[in-house]
Protein backbone atom coordinates (compact mmCIF):
# COMPACT_ATOMS: atom_id res chain seq x y z
CA UNK A 1 0.00 0.00 0.00
CA UNK A 2 3.01 2.20 -0.01
CA UNK A 3 2.17 5.51 -2.28
CA UNK A 4 4.87 6.46 -4.79
CA UNK A 5 3.04 9.62 -5.99
CA UNK A 6 3.83 11.21 -9.54
CA UNK A 7 5.30 14.82 -9.92
CA UNK A 8 3.21 17.14 -9.40
CA UNK A 9 1.00 15.57 -6.67
CA UNK A 10 1.39 17.20 -3.69
CA UNK A 11 1.47 14.66 -0.17
CA UNK A 12 -1.62 16.50 1.15
CA UNK A 13 -3.57 15.28 -1.97
CA UNK A 14 -4.01 12.26 -0.41
CA UNK A 15 -4.20 13.21 3.30
CA UNK A 16 -7.39 12.21 4.79
CA UNK A 17 -8.69 15.07 6.65
CA UNK A 18 -11.03 12.96 8.43
CA UNK A 19 -8.25 11.27 10.23
CA UNK A 20 -7.69 13.01 13.57
CA UNK A 21 -11.31 13.42 14.27
CA UNK A 22 -11.47 10.04 13.64
CA UNK A 23 -8.72 8.92 16.33
CA UNK A 24 -9.99 11.86 18.73
CA UNK A 25 -13.04 10.55 18.31
CA UNK A 26 -12.37 7.06 19.35
CA UNK A 27 -10.26 8.49 22.32
CA UNK A 28 -13.46 10.12 23.65
CA UNK A 29 -15.55 6.90 22.92
CA UNK A 30 -13.07 5.17 25.48
CA UNK A 31 -12.26 7.92 27.96
CA UNK A 32 -16.24 8.42 28.63
CA UNK A 33 -16.85 4.77 28.65
CA UNK A 34 -13.45 4.26 30.88
CA UNK A 35 -15.08 7.09 33.14
CA UNK A 36 -18.33 6.34 33.30
CA UNK A 37 -17.17 2.82 34.43
CA UNK A 38 -14.89 4.09 37.45
CA UNK A 39 -18.23 6.79 38.56
CA UNK A 40 -20.73 4.03 38.59
CA UNK A 41 -18.33 1.64 40.87
CA UNK A 42 -17.20 5.23 43.18
CA UNK A 43 -20.86 6.27 43.66
CA UNK A 44 -22.49 2.52 44.09
CA UNK A 45 -24.77 3.89 41.19
CA UNK A 46 -25.34 -0.05 39.90
CA UNK A 47 -26.38 1.38 36.63
CA UNK A 48 -26.04 -2.02 34.55
CA UNK A 49 -25.24 -0.48 31.92
CA UNK A 50 -21.90 1.52 32.95
CA UNK A 51 -20.36 -1.56 33.85
CA UNK A 52 -17.57 -3.21 31.80
CA UNK A 53 -17.04 -6.56 33.45
CA UNK A 54 -17.01 -9.46 31.37
CA UNK A 55 -17.36 -7.16 28.22
CA UNK A 56 -20.87 -6.29 29.38
CA UNK A 57 -22.69 -3.33 29.72
CA UNK A 58 -22.67 -0.15 26.84
CA UNK A 59 -19.26 -0.08 26.49
CA UNK A 60 -18.74 -3.65 26.46
CA UNK A 61 -20.91 -2.84 23.06
CA UNK A 62 -18.77 -0.45 22.37
CA UNK A 63 -16.07 -3.15 22.27
CA UNK A 64 -17.79 -4.99 19.82
CA UNK A 65 -18.08 -2.38 17.43
CA UNK A 66 -14.39 -1.59 17.38
CA UNK A 67 -13.38 -5.34 16.52
CA UNK A 68 -16.14 -5.17 13.89
CA UNK A 69 -14.92 -2.60 12.61
CA UNK A 70 -11.40 -3.76 12.28
CA UNK A 71 -12.63 -7.04 10.85
CA UNK A 72 -14.77 -4.47 8.42
CA UNK A 73 -11.57 -2.95 7.12
CA UNK A 74 -9.91 -6.08 6.63
CA UNK A 75 -12.49 -7.00 4.05
CA UNK A 76 -12.50 -3.72 2.50
CA UNK A 77 -8.43 -4.00 2.05
CA UNK A 78 -8.75 -7.56 0.42
CA UNK A 79 -11.82 -6.22 -1.74
CA UNK A 80 -10.20 -3.04 -3.09
CA UNK A 81 -6.69 -3.64 -3.23
CA UNK A 82 -4.97 -5.58 -6.23
CA UNK A 83 -2.78 -7.45 -6.41
CA UNK A 84 -3.17 -9.20 -3.06
CA UNK A 85 -0.88 -10.61 -0.27
CA UNK A 86 -1.58 -13.55 1.00
CA UNK A 87 -1.71 -12.05 4.72
CA UNK A 88 -4.31 -9.51 3.56
CA UNK A 89 -6.34 -13.00 2.35
CA UNK A 90 -5.98 -14.66 5.76
CA UNK A 91 -6.55 -11.60 7.75
CA UNK A 92 -10.49 -10.89 7.60
CA UNK A 93 -11.50 -14.57 8.05
CA UNK A 94 -9.94 -14.14 11.22
CA UNK A 95 -10.98 -10.64 12.61
CA UNK A 96 -14.32 -11.64 11.82
CA UNK A 97 -14.26 -14.95 14.21
CA UNK A 98 -12.70 -12.81 16.33
CA UNK A 99 -14.76 -10.43 16.68
CA UNK A 100 -18.04 -12.93 16.78
CA UNK A 101 -16.30 -14.52 19.34
CA UNK A 102 -16.38 -10.98 20.82
CA UNK A 103 -19.86 -10.34 20.77
CA UNK A 104 -21.31 -14.45 21.22
CA UNK A 105 -18.55 -15.10 23.97
CA UNK A 106 -17.62 -18.31 22.32
CA UNK A 107 -14.69 -18.78 24.37
CA UNK A 108 -16.97 -19.06 27.05
CA UNK A 109 -17.77 -22.55 26.15
CA UNK A 110 -14.26 -24.32 25.66
CA UNK A 111 -12.25 -25.62 28.02
CA UNK A 112 -8.35 -24.10 28.51
CA UNK A 113 -9.60 -21.61 25.19
CA UNK A 114 -6.04 -19.78 25.00
CA UNK A 115 -4.40 -23.06 23.89
CA UNK A 116 -6.68 -22.53 21.09
CA UNK A 117 -6.88 -19.25 20.94
CA UNK A 118 -3.55 -17.85 21.43
CA UNK A 119 -2.05 -19.16 18.31
CA UNK A 120 -5.16 -17.76 16.23
CA UNK A 121 -3.92 -14.11 17.80
CA UNK A 122 -0.65 -14.91 17.14
CA UNK A 123 -1.48 -15.47 13.12
CA UNK A 124 -3.83 -11.95 13.06
CA UNK A 125 -0.48 -10.19 15.05
CA UNK A 126 1.67 -11.71 12.18
CA UNK A 127 -0.67 -10.66 9.31
CA UNK A 128 -1.45 -7.14 10.34
CA UNK A 129 2.27 -6.70 10.99
CA UNK A 130 2.96 -8.07 7.49
CA UNK A 131 0.36 -4.96 6.15
CA UNK A 132 1.99 -2.27 8.33
CA UNK A 133 5.10 -3.19 6.68
CA UNK A 134 3.63 -2.05 2.81
CA UNK A 135 1.73 0.68 4.61
CA UNK A 136 2.06 4.50 4.42
CA UNK A 137 3.77 6.39 7.45
CA UNK A 138 0.75 7.42 9.23
CA UNK A 139 -1.83 4.58 8.97
CA UNK A 140 1.34 2.10 9.39
CA UNK A 141 1.42 3.98 13.27
CA UNK A 142 -1.86 3.88 13.72
CA UNK A 143 -2.36 -0.11 13.32
CA UNK A 144 0.89 -0.28 15.20
CA UNK A 145 0.11 1.46 18.08
CA UNK A 146 -3.56 -0.53 17.80
CA UNK A 147 -1.81 -3.80 17.90
CA UNK A 148 0.27 -2.45 21.22
CA UNK A 149 -2.61 -1.53 23.09
CA UNK A 150 -4.18 -5.27 22.05
CA UNK A 151 -1.52 -7.06 23.43
CA UNK A 152 -1.21 -4.90 26.40
CA UNK A 153 -5.23 -5.77 27.03
CA UNK A 154 -4.36 -9.33 26.40
CA UNK A 155 -1.50 -9.61 28.94
CA UNK A 156 -3.58 -7.60 31.62
CA UNK A 157 -6.18 -10.44 30.73
CA UNK A 158 -3.62 -13.43 31.22
CA UNK A 159 -1.96 -11.88 34.42
CA UNK A 160 -3.56 -9.32 36.10
CA UNK A 161 -5.04 -11.48 38.22
CA UNK A 162 -2.28 -12.77 39.23
CA UNK A 163 -0.84 -9.05 39.63
CA UNK A 164 -3.68 -8.59 41.72
CA UNK A 165 -2.68 -11.62 44.01
CA UNK A 166 0.76 -11.02 43.78
CA UNK A 167 0.29 -7.13 45.30
CA UNK A 168 -2.22 -8.38 48.05
CA UNK A 169 -5.27 -6.48 45.76
CA UNK A 170 -7.59 -8.99 44.61
CA UNK A 171 -10.21 -8.41 46.93
CA UNK A 172 -9.91 -3.80 46.82
CA UNK A 173 -12.33 -3.14 44.59
CA UNK A 174 -11.03 -0.11 43.07
CA UNK A 175 -8.15 -2.07 42.24
CA UNK A 176 -10.13 -4.52 40.32
CA UNK A 177 -12.38 -1.98 38.38
CA UNK A 178 -8.84 -0.07 37.06
CA UNK A 179 -7.61 -3.30 35.78
CA UNK A 180 -11.12 -4.20 34.04
CA UNK A 181 -10.88 -0.23 33.12
CA UNK A 182 -7.37 -0.18 31.80
CA UNK A 183 -7.87 -3.53 30.03
CA UNK A 184 -10.85 -3.09 28.07
CA UNK A 185 -10.02 0.20 27.17
CA UNK A 186 -6.91 -0.94 25.56
CA UNK A 187 -8.57 -3.72 23.68
CA UNK A 188 -11.33 -0.97 22.50
CA UNK A 189 -9.24 1.53 21.21
CA UNK A 190 -6.69 -0.86 20.06
CA UNK A 191 -9.43 -2.23 17.49
CA UNK A 192 -10.88 1.16 16.68
CA UNK A 193 -6.78 1.86 15.78
CA UNK A 194 -6.40 -1.02 13.76
CA UNK A 195 -9.40 -0.27 11.80
CA UNK A 196 -9.04 3.58 11.32
CA UNK A 197 -5.12 2.77 10.45
CA UNK A 198 -6.29 0.22 7.74
CA UNK A 199 -9.24 2.23 6.75
CA UNK A 200 -6.99 5.29 6.31
CA UNK A 201 -4.13 3.26 4.43
CA UNK A 202 -6.89 2.03 2.20
CA UNK A 203 -7.99 5.67 1.22
CA UNK A 204 -4.89 7.25 0.38
CA UNK A 205 -4.15 3.92 -1.81
CA UNK A 206 -7.31 4.50 -4.19
CA UNK A 207 -6.96 8.40 -3.77
CA UNK A 208 -3.39 7.98 -5.18
CA UNK A 209 -4.52 5.93 -7.93
CA UNK A 210 -7.38 7.86 -8.78
CA UNK A 211 -4.85 10.92 -9.04
CA UNK A 212 -2.72 8.61 -11.81
CA UNK A 213 -0.23 7.97 -8.65
CA UNK A 214 0.91 4.06 -8.58
CA UNK A 215 0.84 1.79 -5.55
CA UNK A 216 2.30 -1.55 -4.12
CA UNK A 217 0.07 -4.10 -2.84
CA UNK A 218 -1.47 -4.41 0.55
Amino acid sequence: MRLLLRPGVPPHAVRNGSLPVAVAGSVGVVVAGSAAQLVNHAFDLGIGALDSAEDGGAFGLVGDLAALSAATAAWSVLICIRPVRPTAVVLPPLLTFVALDKILRLHDHVPHYLFLYVPLLAVVFVCLVDLVRSMPGTPARLVTAGLVLLAASFGLHVLGERVLLELGLEHVGWARQVKAVVKHGCEVQGWFLVAIGLGSGLFRSRRAASSGGERSPV
